[in-house]
């Protein structure tokens, strides 16, 4: 609980921070690190470094490509691995050139696959002194972990990038049936904008979507949801979506328009001609300010159902 509450509270690199020098409480390590970037090219993108240079893994991209202990990692995705899980990996070029310049004797690091395709974040201890390899009850006690450090910092993130781009978002905290346990933030004015009233659980249909990773998009609210122990964490903000805008005829004609249909087929199905659908449909894009069939279907994909 300690760790989703410093993920509401501080900003993602102090939590970072915070979080490796809690870890140090529960496995004795010298420092840490924790990042990500892209699989593919192994260029790390987003990094924060507990007692160490951040060089640690600047430098690291010289060798990246031949070391084995990347490779292991990277082929075992959600799996806590060591440096003595690698054969003669201390003989080798990655460990001589690079680790044991920052005096990285041990390290017992975890790579998890992202969100976001192709990105993977990485947790790695590192230990200079110490006698003897990270144990078997400290790999497990790491790998029960780190799908909670994941998760924490994916909330973390989302709730501050949101803080950062506006003034006026909720939080609420719902069980699994969608029934409100507890919320921050002007969440009865947002909900009585969106239903004309404060909800005492967020109905079923917004409830599914959201388990389904999908965000939520009504008449004047966004959401997005993460779990949270048995619970869940709903985000809400306000939103100005061009589709807003719309008619409820507007929206039937670009629904059916942006399927594929042309405008004889959308009028023949709506019981009028093809030229009153040719000027509905230049009014959309006005009011969208797109200019065609493919931008229309990008953007009739934001909506959710209500």
């Amino acid at each position: 609980m300690e760790l989703y509450h410093d993920a509401l509270e501080c900003e993602p690199d102090e939590l970072r921070l915070r979080v490796l020098g809690n870890l140090q409480r529960l496995i004795p390590f010298d420092f840490g690190v924790w990042g990500g970037g892209r699989a593919d090219s192994r260029l790390v993108s987003d990094l924060t470094v507990l007692n160490q240079s951040e060089a640690i893994l600047e430098d690291w991209e010289a060798v990246a490509q031949q070391d084995d202990f990347c490779d292991l990692t990277l082929n075992r995705l959600g799996s806590t691995a060591r440096f003595d899980d690698v054969p003669d990996y201390r003989e080798g070029l990655a460990f001589n050139e690079h680790w044991r310049r920052f005096n990285a004797s041990h390290m017992m690091a975890t790579i998890v696959g992202e969100k976001t395709y192709g990105y993977v974040s990485f947790v790695g201890l590192c230990a200079e002194g110490r006698p003897l390899v990270f144990s078997d009850a400290e790999r497990t006690l790491k790998q029960m972990l780190m799908p909670h450090l994941s998760q924490a910092l994916r909330m973390n993130r989302e709730l501050w990038a949101g803080r950062a781009v506006r003034e006026h978002d909720a939080v609420v905290l719902v069980d699994g049936g969608g029934w409100i346990l507890t919320v921050q933030g002007p969440f009865r004015d947002l909900a009585e904008r969106e239903w004309g009233k404060q909800p005492v659980q967020l109905p079923a249909l917004i409830m599914d979507a959201l388990k389904n990773g999908e965000r939520w998009i009504g008449k004047t609210l966004e959401m997005g949801m993460l779990p949270l122990g048995t619970n869940f964490l709903v985000h809400l903000s306000e939103h100005h979506a061009p589709l807003a805008a719309l008619s409820a005829r507007e929206r039937e004609v670009a629904q059916m328009f942006a399927s594929g249909q042309t405008y004889k087929q959308v009028a023949r199905a709506l019981g009028t001609s093809p030229y009153t659908v040719r000027n509905q449909i230049t009014r959309i894009y006005e009011k969208l300010e797109i200019s065609n069939k493919a931008e229309l279907a990008q953007a009739l994909a934001r909506k959710r159902p209500q």
